[in-house]
């Protein structure tokens, strides 16, 4: 389970997940938790040196190998490639996904975002959303010429619920209770018109954007812990941030390690 958050500004990007990772299984349509651990890898710099990165959410792992490792291997892939185009990288990415699952699609739902400056892209970053889920891989860009945007994924109730002033249940709660198409329209229209929240700026600064992101993963931790059930976001909250002149850059990071220790560890 997961929150994975993406703020884009005029200098560049925020991206943010927390750490929680859930063991169940799925019996009559209900998921029930086993285990919950609070230590998870989700973010990932997709190569060293470069302003690329990568968000993950939803399974830890595909046919039994953790997101983690996957990611870090298809990063070998990218030293051979000389000029780094984010749509070039998140095609790549989708043939080294197909090829290491050969077929066996059966459960898997998990979700990437592949974000950053592309090398002939000398000003607006570029991302783009993979999803593996109902045994099929999809691909979507997100808004490219809004410079002001916040995404959110994985487990969006609670921020769907802060920011846009409806759950995304709201339409289906709507259908069951006979609401026709066209007035669903009308009042998601309505509500999102007059309840959301405007949150941020484009011109904001990018520690703004980075307290901003931070805020967010806070609320979903907070709320989850509260919430009745299993705390199925939580944990460290791991924040990097890309931009054209300095990269990618870590603000918060947890090791498994000492740093001290570690100096030349990448």
């Amino acid at each position: 389970m997961t929150v994975a958050i993406a703020i884009k500004i005029n200098n560049g990007l925020v991206l943010a997940t927390d750490s929680a990772s859930a063991i169940g299984e799925t019996d009559d349509e209900q998921t029930k938790i086993h285990y919950t651990y609070y230590n998870a890898d989700k973010l990932f710099n997709l190569k060293k040196g470069h302003p690329i990165g990568c968000l993950t959410w939803g399974d830890g792992s595909i046919n039994g190998v953790s997101i983690s490792t996957l990611t870090k291997d298809f990063r070998k892939n990218l030293d051979r490639i000389p000029d780094l185009k984010i749509r070039d990288i998140t095609e790549e990415f989708i043939e080294y996904l197909k090829e290491f699952i050969d077929g066996k699609y059966e459960n898997i739902n998990v979700g990437f975002l592949i974000a950053g400056y592309s090398d002939n892209n000398k000003n607006f970053p570029e991302m783009y959303m993979i999803e593996i889920k109902e045994e099929k891989i999809t691909k979507r860009e997100l808004p490219y010429d809004n410079n002001f945007s916040i995404s959110w994924f994985g487990d969006i109730d609670f921020l769907s619920r802060f920011i846009l002033g409806f759950d995304p249940e709201m339409e289906i709660l709507l259908k069951n209770n006979n609401f026709d198409e066209k007035t669903i329209d009308k009042i998601i229209t309505l509500v999102k018109n007059n309840l959301s929240i405007p949150l941020g700026a484009s011109e904001m600064p990018i520690q703004d954007a980075i307290d901003l992101a931070d805020f967010l993963v806070e609320i979903c931790k907070k709320t989850s812990r509260f919430v009745p059930g299993p705390q199925i976001i939580g944990g460290p909250t791991d924040i990097a941030v890309i931009t054209k002149h300095e990269g990618f850059k870590w603000i918060e990071r947890k090791h498994y390690y000492a740093q001290e220790l570690n100096i030349n560890c990448k």
